[in-house]
């Protein structure tokens, strides 16, 4: 298992609608999002960086950090393609792209994945460099709670 990550460049908007598209029937399946329309969005916007999550020469997933005022983070969205799951690759490319950005950090979690909130408590208080982690309120009516934490300096566990 080697995960590493990669950017995704404007030119790749139909790839990442791709995948897009499962993700938000997983995550959000009542929100009428498209995903050519959200792929576009995220991936010019001067606040967003969006990654390829790569197993080797796979592709497997994609994260999108939204860059907040202050110095502070949002993971967005994280998906890992369903064959990939459940063998530690998600963790994985959580602590990576977690560990890219030290400092303060927050992320919704979506009420329509039940497995997404074990998948984040267990990361969540298991990496070392996870400081003052909270849990609070959704962020929008497509989320079961948030939480807000801190990362201190790199850790590729």
């Amino acid at each position: 298992m080697t995960v590493s990550l990669s950017l995704i460049l404007p030119r790749e908007r139909g790839r990442l609608a791709t995948l897009l598209a499962p993700y938000f029937a997983e995550v959000a399946p009542e929100a009428r999002l498209d995903p050519q329309r959200r792929a576009g969005q995220m991936l010019n916007r001067r606040d967003v960086t969006a990654f390829w999550v790569h197993d080797c020469s796979r592709r497997i997933g994609f994260a999108i950090v939204l860059n907040l005022p202050d110095d502070r983070r949002e993971l967005s969205e994280l998906m890992i393609l369903p064959r990939f799951r459940r063998n530690g690759l998600g963790r994985a490319a959580a602590a990576l792209i977690l560990s890219e950005f030290p400092g303060f950090w927050r992320m919704g979690v979506s009420r329509h994945s039940p497995t997404a909130d074990a998948f984040w408590h267990t990361c969540l208080t298991q990496f070392p460099n996870v400081r003052a982690l909270r849990t609070g309120a959704p962020f929008t009516d497509q989320q079961v709670k948030s939480f807000t934490f801190e990362i201190e300096g790199p850790y590729h566990g």
